[in-house]
């Protein structure tokens, strides 16, 4: 009977110890840390996902698969091209740190994205339009690269546009964002290449000219130039002045446009050039 009753005592606190061990086993708190994981990516998506909104591309606006400018290009879009946006997505900083990219493809469908800085919301985009848009307030010239064309807003509103022409291969008008800190009207260029430089060119005579970035990047008009726009960067053909290429990296624009800037723009407009 006794050795019963301590066989039975024996077995009784070994199941104890099981129990204990059990409770601190490992394998219970990896559900603990389970649930935690699932709720912070429940919280990050959150954190991204907006209502939809519908905008509009300010410029040629390029879809790309990934939140960067080296992501695939799926697509590009013309100016006034109304989009909806699913989510707001942060990415890579192109204008001022603005890292905000926008999502335009539902979640279900294959990703598609446009940088945030391209897009107005809650607007037609078009020249008369008002709403809201991330170009900025106050007056910014947007300088495009691609389509050799510059837009004129003022508190969010296009109030112009116009074809311009920036730096030839290898004098590339830079991207970035800047502020007009100079303006002369009128003025004379001087090279800073030496005579018999392939950049060389002789003392010329500037009607309109505002500097956005030193080293002598200015915005200005060219009477040497009968058009602007597209292919105007590179080496053409003017049918009024002959063969010539693009800007030694100032940005040129037809008389009518320098002028009117000169007067419309201040010491302080934002200048954003984009490729």
């Amino acid at each position: 009977m006794q050795k019963n009753l301590k066989k039975m005592y024996i077995l009784g606190l070994s199941a104890l110890l099981l129990a204990l061990l059990f409770t601190v086993n490992p394998l219970n708190s990896k559900t603990t840390y389970a649930a935690t994981a699932t709720k912070t990516i429940a919280t990050v998506t959150k954190a991204v996902t907006t209502a939809t909104q519908s905008g509009t591309t300010t410029g040629y606006t390029n879809v790309r698969a990934g939140t960067n400018t080296g992501a695939r290009i799926l697509t590009t879009y013309a100016p006034y091209t109304p989009i909806t946006i699913y989510a707001r997505v942060i990415g890579q900083g192109v204008w001022s740190g603005n890292n905000i990219w926008y999502r335009i493809s539902a979640n279900n469908a294959a990703p598609r994205y446009v940088y945030s800085g391209l897009v107005t919301i809650g607007s037609n985009g078009g020249s008369n339009s008002g709403g809201g848009t991330n170009v900025g307030a106050g007056k910014v010239v947007i300088v495009n690269r691609t389509t050799q064309w510059a837009y004129f807003y003022e508190n969010g509103r296009q109030v112009r546009n116009s074809p311009i022409t920036t730096g030839q291969p290898g004098l590339e008008t830079p991207l970035g964002v800047y502020h007009v800190f100079v303006k002369l009207s009128p003025t004379t260029f001087y090279s800073p290449w030496p005579y018999g430089s392939p950049y060389w060119y002789a003392p010329t005579h500037i009607n309109y000219a505002l500097e956005f970035k030193e080293g002598g990047f200015f915005l200005h008009d060219a009477w040497w130039r009968s058009v602007y726009g597209p292919g105007t960067n590179v080496y053409h053909h003017d049918p009024v002045d002959g063969w010539m290429t693009g800007t030694h990296g100032c940005v040129t624009m037809p008389f009518s446009v320098a002028q009117w800037l000169y007067n419309w723009a201040p010491m302080g407009t934002t200048v954003k050039i984009v490729a």
